[in-house]
């Protein structure tokens, strides 16, 4: 009996251990991609800001 619940709750110790690992993993993916993406944000950012630069000055040529 006692080996019965000892074995429950060491099955159950390994299931939150395998739960926490993926929910780490998860979040580390989760960091990376929102890195990835506030990175490509700046680039377009500079992109537009330059074309907007562009487009400023051909307006003010007379």
């Amino acid at each position: 009996m006692i080996e019965d619940e000892l074995q429950q709750l060491e099955d159950r110790v390994q299931r939150l251990m395998a739960a926490y690992r993926q929910a780490r993993l998860e979040e580390k993916r989760a960091l990376q991609e929102r890195d990835r993406l506030l990175a490509l944000n700046a680039e377009l950012r500079r992109r537009i800001e330059g074309i907007l630069e562009r487009v400023r000055s051909l307006e003010s040529e007379p």
